[in-house]
């Protein structure tokens, strides 16, 4: 029998937990009567009116406080004058506690069968599979899976703390979107969970994760900031489950970074799909992942939305918007009293329709306990306040709670973006302090920053620490990300004192943008040339902070990634080139690494070649060619080269019927052949189609033969799928003619039995 924590269900849950088992036991359908109908009836079933059986759900943590309710509910139950009465409890009940509830409602109470406790109702439980499945939130918090969850090869940037688990297990409203999501999972192997910001991607991407571990999955790989720790830690004949949170991110129109993730990301999600004993579970804004489709040619290629489960309010319906608003105030610990306000006039309706409903205000103002710092009589006034002004969550801690220094360190950090490691903030503002401290009259020291990050710990940002002791810092939550943007817009005295004290390349183009995206501010003329007047300051020290995390089987380590130079000059030309002196920056720098390594920003090398002016170079045409051609991999890397053609027509001519040549294109393309999914056959052969009429003299008659292979596989796959629309039975398996006004004023009605 499994041991199961049954306190992790609201009042209401449990409620319908029993009634669930007790209609397995009785094999009898059961009326549900929630919270205040009918004087004290939760449960009744029975034949006519003289035989009826009335049961309540009593969710307490002790005998104790289940008597002293119980007590209240004898005269009710006298008045009711049941047949029968049953009492099912979370609480734990000895023999003794049994008799004396017994005593308690004689001669209502039969047997002591009827007093059914925690051990009775997990006892009930092992016996109904299919109820056991239905309450995930039961079985994923148990300590049998908890434990294999934390001891299982997790390599988890968060290293996912068991009170985290079990916090948003407890708050997690079971919604169609859970079911919806398994099934494309089951289908597809992957999942694109996209929405608008707060509405509960990631949330639901962990309980994907931890519903996966508890079914047999062994390991569980957290992709932080790109996908390259996918390919590295995938193992053959061994159940993975790779999570990409936020996968196209805060960072995705970093040009530095992301240029060339968007191929890689398709490439492993078809490798998943390919994969048996491998799922991974994508979460992305909605937003950014309609600007990564005009953007990015590979995702305007395959049609990765396929998979996609999109998170929105009509994903969510009233009562289940109801539920997640219950759960979070029933578990927050809030005064009576604030509670009471709340409920005064049915005030949580308003909330509940308010057109910013989102569920991550309410996790904020749980969060930040907002009750400590509003009387009772102001707790619904407080909260409608922050549904009606959402920046207003952070912005009153921001403005109220921050000292001016810590302020800073914030807007500095969203300049570097995350993760990043401690000791680069503390470089980035103490560069800051240096150019602007007499100004606001604050300064930099050592001591002071340490405060400050102490300070904001645990509200706006959370540390990591690696096993070598090195620290890493990240926003607490994403939206925090969200506020500094939208309090930076338009405020351009503090903008240019942030650019005019940049230290690192990512400050550049981390949050700014020469042209108009979501998430971006746009750069005025006069601060594009505070940015050009800093960048001819920094010129000879640019230094990336981008980190890398490198991760083991027993431990994992920060380290800064490798300058992506090209990445950032193609940025800097496309997005600041009609200033004159960024374009000479750009000259300048190109020109000083012309024939450089360009093995991890290739397709911002062969852009930029196409862009610029090359006589004003002085270059070996044969060296670049050649020490671009040696990093091809694929047939994606044939096609960029192939550009050359047009770039160096001479020197690409004189190279492409070379024998180095032809032995590494024929590999490459037979590497990419290798890693496609089922339904980029057609594409992938019209590509190679392609690439022989320019290379008519490749030997490619065994990539045919594959591709040929391949198209029968599909095809045969095709002709035998059939598409199974199946009604979920748990979620239209009980009729309920009640409003959902009503229906969700009974839920609030048990709020204070917290």
């Amino acid at each position: 029998m499994a041991d199961y924590d049954l306190t992790v269900f609201s009042p209401d849950e449990f409620e319908e937990f029993s009634r669930d088992l007790l209609q397995e036991k009785f094999q009898i359908f059961i009326e549900s009567f929630k919270t205040g109908k009918d004087g004290g009836i939760d449960l009744r079933f029975g034949g006519d009116k003289s035989k009826k059986v009335i049961v309540q759900a009593k969710r307490y943590k002790n005998f104790s406080s289940l008597m002293t309710n119980l007590k209240k509910e004898v005269s009710k139950v006298h008045k009711l004058n049941p047949s029968r009465y049953i009492i099912s409890t979370t609480a734990g009940l000895s023999p003794a506690n049994k008799e004396a509830v017994k005593n308690l409602f004689a001669p209502y109470i039969l047997s002591s069968e009827d007093i059914l406790g925690s051990d009775d109702l997990l006892n009930l439980l092992s016996l109904s599979r299919k109820v056991e499945e239905k309450y995930f939130k039961l079985w994923i918090t148990s300590t049998t899976i908890l434990n294999k969850v934390l001891h299982s090869k997790i390599y988890n940037q968060s290293r996912f703390e068991l009170d985290e688990i079990k916090r948003q297990a407890r708050i997690y409203v079971q919604n169609p979107s859970f079911f919806k999501a398994g099934k494309i999972l089951d289908q597809h192997r992957y999942i694109i969970i996209s929405g608008i910001p707060g509405i509960g991607k990631t949330t639901l991407s962990r309980m994907l994760t931890l519903s996966l571990l508890s079914k047999g999955y062994e390991e569980f790989i957290y992709l932080s900031d790109n996908i390259d720790d996918g390919y590295t830690y995938f193992k053959e004949d061994r159940k993975q489950i790779f999570l990409f949170d936020d996968f196209l991110g805060r960072n995705f129109f970093d040009a530095v970074t992301l240029q060339k993730n968007d191929d890689k990301i398709v490439k492993f999600i078809n490798t998943v799909k390919n994969s048996p004993d491998k799922v991974l579970i994508l979460a992305t804004r909605e937003y950014i992942l309609n600007q990564a489709k005009e953007v990015y040619e590979a995702f305007k290629i395959h049609d990765i939305e396929i998979a996609k489960c999109t998170l929105d309010l009509s994903s969510y319906t009233k009562v289940s918007k109801a539920k997640i608003l219950y759960n979070h105030l029933f578990h927050g610990e809030i005064p009576n009293a604030h509670l009471e306000n709340l409920l005064q006039g049915k005030s949580y309706q308003k909330l509940i329709n308010h057109q910013n409903y989102s569920p991550r205000i309410i996790e904020t103002f749980i969060a930040q306990k907002i009750w400590n710092s509003c009387a009772a009589e102001d707790f619904y006034k407080s909260l409608k306040g922050l549904f009606d002004f959402p920046d207003s969550v952070w912005l009153h801690s921001f403005e109220n709670s921050l000292d001016r220094f810590s302020q800073y360190v914030l807007l500095v950090l969203a300049t570097l973006g995350t993760p990043v490691l401690l000791s680069d903030l503390e470089k980035a503002v103490k560069e800051f302090f240096k150019n602007n401290g007499q100004k606001l009259l604050t300064y930099y020291d050592p001591i002071r920053f340490l405060k400050s990050i102490r300070e904001l710990e645990n509200t706006f940002i959370r540390t990591d620490r690696d096993d070598k002791g090195v620290i890493a810092v990240e926003y607490q939550n994403p939206s925090i990300y969200d506020f500094l943007i939208n309090y930076l817009t338009d405020k351009d005295f503090i903008i240019e004192d942030l650019i005019g004290s940049f230290k690192f390349t990512d400050q550049f183009h981390t949050i700014f943008s020469g042209t108009a995206f979501a998430g971006r501010i746009t750069l005025k003329e006069d601060l594009v040339e505070a940015l050009a007047d800093r960048l001819e300051h920094l010129e000879s020290s640019l230094a990336t902070c981008k980190m890398h995390k490198y991760t083991t089987r027993d431990e994992f380590t920060f380290t800064r990634r490798k300058a992506a130079s090209y990445m950032f000059l193609n940025y800097l030309y496309s997005n600041f080139s009609a200033n004159q002196k960024i374009e000479n920056f750009v000259y300048r720098q190109f020109g000083n690494r012309i024939v450089y390594e360009i093995e991890s920003d290739s397709l911002d090398y062969v852009e930029l070649m196409e862009q610029l002016d090359l006589n004003r170079f002085t270059f070996d045409h044969e060296k670049v060619i050649d020490a671009f051609f040696c990093y091809s991999e694929n047939l994606d890397d044939i096609e960029v080269f192939t550009r050359f053609q047009e770039i160096l027509p001479e020197a690409y001519n004189e190279f492409v019927v070379d024998g180095h040549f032809i032995g590494i294109a024929q590999e490459a393309i037979y590497s990419g052949l290798e890693h496609i999914g089922p339904e980029e056959i057609y594409e992938f052969r019209n590509r190679l189609d392609n690439i022989m009429a320019t290379f008519p003299y490749l030997d490619t008659e065994r990539h045919y033969e594959e591709l040929t292979r391949r198209e029968s596989e599909y095809e045969d796959y095709i002709d035998h799928q059939i598409e199974m629309a199946q009604e979920d039975r748990y979620f239209n398996r009980h009729d309920d003619s009640r409003s959902e006004d009503n229906i969700i004023s009974d839920i609030f009605g048990s709020l204070k039995d917290s």
